[in-house]
């Protein structure tokens, strides 16, 4: 298999972190030609630090946040497109990864009607309700912070005009609707055949998130999402021992993971300290709950806790 991979990179310091260097050294491993596009106007400094391991480098502000950083990649590889046979499009949301990507491509290899894939899949998504408000509903639909697709799905037409309509839009849910959710339902209903890597708890919501320690374990989950780590999802999930987790299934170097954290949690992320016996048996119970009876634990939790 020739791979080409785009990498969706933005950073609030505008820098290129440690994490994100070991995940494109390990990335270029199963990838012949490696395309680095940021959102940041870049350094030459920071730009150095791909010599060697990116084959282009992207670097200009915009706000089309990862689907605009895959487009833009997506549009400089158009002519090439037919000398791959795989294209991945990933961001830097993860810490990772944890386990061998080689192995994980070897695996779904072995699936020969797939035509497009992720690690994860997500059972539910949104819709607006007849007032405009978003509603839980059921829209399976692979996780964007890692694709990977057939050569029959990115050279087709349909792949590459709804790349190149990606804009801007304000809203998270709206970006999340109409580019993750909506490119996995498009594929679908032009005949294109998904699969995940992981399959374990499909029917419960955003496992990702509220079941990260048991994917590792379990399901040899190769990322961690930073948002878990930087306290994000405190209303979802709990991130003690954290270090233990990772340490004890993965060779990764969890110091390029406390590093970034010291210059990424918000000191008012820091001030909500829930006590960890409370966290380690809520959050475990409530994970495994319906999606509409997790949602309304969270509500009421929020207002107790005052998150």
């Amino acid at each position: 298999m020739k791979r080409a991979a785009v990498f969706a990179h933005y950073d609030i310091d505008n820098i290129i972190d440690d994490y994100v260097i070991y995940y494109l050294k390990e990335l270029k491993e199963i990838a012949d030609e490696l395309v680095f596009v940021s959102c940041n106007e870049l350094s030459e400094n920071e730009k150095s630090k791909l010599d060697g391991i990116a084959d282009f480098v992207i670097a200009e502000k915009h706000d089309e946040y990862d689907f605009g950083s895959y487009k833009r990649g997506f549009v400089y590889l158009t002519s090439r497109l037919n000398d791959f046979d795989e294209l991945i499009f990933a961001n830097d949301s993860c810490y990772g990864p944890l386990y061998s990507l080689r192995q994980i491509f070897e695996e779904m290899e072995k699936d020969s009607r797939c035509d497009f894939w992720g690690i994860t899949k997500n059972r539910f998504g949104a819709i607006k309700n007849k007032n405009s408000k978003y509603v839980s509903a059921i829209r399976p639909h692979i996780q964007s912070y890692f694709l990977v697709f057939k050569k029959n799905v990115f050279t087709s037409e349909v792949f590459s005009n709804f790349i190149k309509s990606v804009r801007h839009l304000d809203n998270k849910s709206e970006i999340i609707i109409n580019y993750e959710i909506g490119l996995s339902e498009l594929l679908r209903q032009e005949g294109f055949v998904d699969a995940s890597f992981i399959n374990s708890f499909l029917r419960f919501n955003h496992v990702v998130i509220s079941l990260w320690r048991l994917l590792i374990q379990h399901s040899k989950m190769p990322f961690v999402k930073c948002s878990i780590l930087r306290l994000k999802n405190q209303d979802f999930t709990y991130t003690e021992k954290w270090q233990e987790v990772i340490s004890k299934n993965s060779d990764y170097p969890v110091a390029l993971i406390e590093k970034n954290l010291v210059r990424t949690i918000s000191d008012e992320d820091k001030q909500k300290n829930i006590p960890y016996w409370f966290k380690a048996f809520y959050f475990n119970f409530i994970s495994f709950l319906p999606a509409k009876l997790k949602v309304f634990c969270i509500k009421c939790h929020r207002k107790i806790l005052n998150l």
